[in-house]
């Protein structure tokens, strides 16, 4: 799933997390009521044939992640630097290049996370899709100076891997380009508050991998962490599969 996970990799943080969500530019939108839901499930048929059509043409990438958290409280933080790589269909591997700072942080935080994409790297139960989610429109909106579509996100079940919150599509595309949201079930009893903010971009004809993930959770003990992963991309290959949306 890490091409899905690298287009989802967030899914795998809510054991730490929280994000400010950055604001957007609204546009007017008017859809009848009556064609509120028939429009939705258009947009999620979408969806799912441009995830199809990417779980088919992403063939391979190199990843270069940059991770940060810290604790204001005890005046923490630390940083883990990572090579990710994937081949297709399903092959991911995370190598360690550097670690700096707090080890509390890094077997807390960060060892969780890579564990949690380890865990996920072959399922899909969470992922943005409608498996897992009921989806309600809430109109078209600004993402990062391309139009894309506002959705509502509930989970069709508690899970500490899906999220009450937000998604927005992009309205060319149709892949999913930003999530919003806290998590559907309780972390643990160590965490009484989570959010986290996946950010996507466009890198490769039409390919969308996760670019920037903010996250804060309030941790007993401990307070506020906050963290931030970024992500660049190298040798990202694609094959030639045409697109059926």
């Amino acid at each position: 799933m890490w091409k899905r996970v690298a287009a989802a990799v967030g899914s795998s943080l809510i054991t730490v997390v929280v994000c400010a969500l950055a604001a957007s530019q609204p546009q007017v939108l008017t859809i009848a009521a009556d064609k509120a839901q028939p429009f939705v499930a258009e947009l999620l048929s979408r969806m799912m044939a441009h995830r199809k059509w990417q779980d088919s043409a992403l063939r391979e990438y190199q990843a270069h992640r940059l991770f940060h958290a810290s604790n204001n409280r005890f005046n923490i933080d630390s940083i883990l630097e990572v090579e990710t790589t994937y081949h297709a269909p399903a092959i991911l591997k995370s190598t360690v290049l550097r670690e700096e700072g707090s080890s509390f942080i890094r077997e807390h935080v960060f060892e969780k996370i890579l564990s949690a994409e380890s865990e996920l790297s072959n399922k899909d139960t969470a992922d943005v899709i409608p498996d897992n989610y009921l989806f309600t429109l809430i109109g078209s909106d600004a993402c990062e100076g391309r139009r894309c579509w506002h959705l509502a996100l509930k989970p069709r079940r508690p899970d500490k891997y899906l999220v009450n919150g937000d998604v927005w599509l992009d309205a060319e595309d149709y892949a999913v380009c930003h999530v919003h949201g806290i998590p559907s079930k309780h972390v643990s009893l160590w965490i009484s508050h989570a959010e986290v903010d996946w950010r996507y971009r466009r890198v490769n004809a039409g390919i969308w991998l996760t670019d920037k993930i903010e996250s804060s959770s309030d941790v007993r003990l401990v307070g506020q962490v906050l963290m931030q992963i970024r992500a660049d991309y190298n040798n990202v290959g694609v094959s030639s599969v045409a697109k059926a949306f």
